[in-house]
């Protein structure tokens, strides 16, 4: 009786034993899939995160370049203006383009009489001064369309949205 009682408590450890060991296995497995899984998803962060380094790259080297316009452009305004303190400058009158637009010169001075009107759509008020040649002759969504400047038709290189206010 003993014996069979050993028997039967050996046959129910294995089966405890066998029972504990296969839900173990497929925990593992379950593991090893959802590791295997998170790999996957961790090369294809750090592929977006390559990608993402490369664009910030371009992004910098962009800025650069725009800073660098921006300084070489400082640089001739203030060599422009320097020229026109000397007296060697262009009269910038000459530039204005509000004569059509009822604009009245008194020596230097300017006063407006009226709304400046954008000489491209003639309905706008004139906010946008045109590069080289410093017209302020057109709307801002007119300013964004054209390639040449409709006072005196010089290609537009930029231009600079003035705040009268």
């Amino acid at each position: 009786m003993w014996k069979d009682l050993d028997e039967q408590r050996q046959k129910h450890m294995r089966l405890i034993t066998s029972a504990v060991e296969d839900r173990a296995a497929k925990r593992l497995k379950a593991k090893d899939l959802e590791m295997d899984l998170i790999r996957g998803v961790n090369g294809v962060l750090q592929e977006r995160l390559r990608n993402l380094h490369r664009e910030v790259e371009v992004w910098r080297d962009f800025a650069r370049s725009n800073e660098d316009a921006v300084s070489v452009l400082h640089d001739d305004l203030q060599c422009t203006r320097a020229q026109a303190v000397r007296g060697r400058g262009v009269d910038d009158t000459s530039s204005c383009c509000w004569g059509d637009n009822h604009m009245a010169f008194c020596g230097r001075a300017e006063v407006a009489l009226s709304v400046r009107r954008c000489k491209g759509c003639g309905q706008g008020e004139a906010v946008v001064l045109l590069l080289p040649c410093s017209h302020l002759c057109v709307c801002a969504p007119c300013a964004a369309m054209t390639r040449a400047c409709p006072a005196c038709g010089c290609v537009k290189t930029g231009s600079i949205r003035v705040n009268f206010s």
